[in-house]
């Protein structure tokens, strides 16, 4: 009976240390979710903010696209992210590894002349060099670029354009 009892105290504890370790990891887990949720927000409010420069430094530009045509497309857009709550709802976050993860979120849009649409969407984003990276085609094809209307500024009215 006592080695009973001795063998269940010692199961026990090695389970409980076990689950440390586990919570360690969830932990580092969540803290690699909730930063690329931050990137991916930051990545939202410069495109908001019309910093088209800052924006290209963060996504992952397409085969043979350049940075001016990047800028480019979203300039010619009529749509661009939402503020406040509306930009980012029901957010749901993957974990692949600690530079990978895939972001699944109900985005609201702003739609020149007609107001705020919501559309979900996933996105794969990638840790390079400390930052969050996003598919240029991903925010392309948000912004829907119309070269027929008219730009939202002219290029030189920016330095960094």
């Amino acid at each position: 009976m006592v080695k009973f009892l001795l063998f269940l105290v010692l199961a026990c504890s090695f389970d409980i240390g076990g689950m440390a370790g586990a919570d360690k990891f969830s932990a580092a887990r969540e803290a690699v979710k909730n930063e690329a949720r931050a990137g991916f927000e930051t990545i939202l409010d410069l495109w908001r903010d019309m910093r088209y420069a800052k924006v290209y430094e963060r996504v992952i530009p397409a085969p043979r696209q350049s940075r001016y045509s990047f800028m480019e497309q979203l300039n010619y857009s009529g749509r661009r992210p939402a503020c406040c709550w509306e930009k980012l709802q029901e957010v749901s976050v993957a974990y692949i590894d600690d530079r990978h993860v895939t972001l699944t979120a109900k985005l609201g849009i702003e739609v020149e002349g007609v107001g705020t649409r919501f559309v979900t969407r996933t996105f794969s984003l990638v840790k390079d060099g400390g930052v969050w990276k996003v598919p240029a085609q991903d925010i392309t094809s948000l912004a829907e670029p119309n070269f027929q209307r008219i730009p939202n500024f002219w290029p030189w009215e920016l330095e960094d354009y």
